[in-house]
């Protein structure tokens, strides 16, 4: 019995440092991330900013679909409140202040949609960086924001990051992505399978990469439009 009191007093006091370091982590970003912070890049339909410790409500939201799970994660499992409060605190506002990670806003409302990132960079001239996104709001599905997104990460990737190639993997299963992706340059590189979970679900991942060259001969044949586009990562 006294055993497992100690137990349970010292999940209390873990649980309550954490929502200390949690405080402390949020009223230090908050600091970093003005409420008037300027725009990074804006296109016709969204616009990319800088993350706040408010979205994390809308972040763990997301994360929490199964469906979205299924199309982004490649455990193809949904994080529960811990894992996603974990996440956004530790990897998604840091990353927002180095300039790699970015919220998504419906621009005529302002609205918070999504998030998208550039990470696993490698090299240092012309580096080449992995592109990840997220739609998390589903009434903004097959509207044409996930390509504008990806259109304005990609710029920015190149502009400001003076990267020499973009890369990214997406599911075979998230058939609209991969032609999204193709609509705005990517070429198939390769593909793998993964082997997921305890029952070892065969995922198929598909490879693709894009340089400057093929993005902006793309972009001149193809203009933005509104385009469909499923949340892919």
């Amino acid at each position: 019995m006294n055993v497992s009191k100690g137990r349970f007093s010292w999940l209390r006091r873990r649980t309550i440092e954490e929502d200390e370091n949690e405080r402390e982590r949020d009223e230090l970003a908050g600091g970093a991330f003005p409420e008037q912070d300027p725009p990074i890049r804006s296109g016709r339909l969204v616009t990319l900013r800088r993350h706040v410790p408010e979205n994390r409500a809308a972040f763990q939201r997301w994360y929490a679909d199964e469906e979205i799970a299924r199309l982004l994660r490649h455990d193809q499992r949904p994080l529960n409140e811990i894992q996603s409060r974990g996440y956004f605190g530790t990897i998604i506002l840091p990353m927002s202040a180095h300039g790699t990670c970015y919220a998504i806003h419906e621009r005529s409302t302002d609205r918070l949609i999504g998030s998208t990132a550039l990470t696993d960079f490698v090299g240092v001239l012309r580096p080449s960086a992995l592109f990840r996104i997220v739609i998390g709001e589903k009434d903004c599905w097959g509207k044409g924001y996930g390509t504008e997104a990806t259109r304005l990460v990609v710029e920015e990737a190149f502009d400001r990051h003076l990267c020499g190639e973009v890369r990214l993997e997406v599911f075979r299963h998230n058939q609209r992505a991969i032609a999204a992706y193709e609509r705005v340059g990517f070429r198939r590189t390769g593909s793998h399978v993964e082997w997921v979970g305890r029952e070892r679900f065969e995922l198929h991942v598909i490879e693709m990469a894009i340089s400057p060259d093929e993005y902006w001969n793309a972009a001149q044949q193809s203009p933005i439009d509104q385009t469909s586009f499923d949340p892919a990562e």
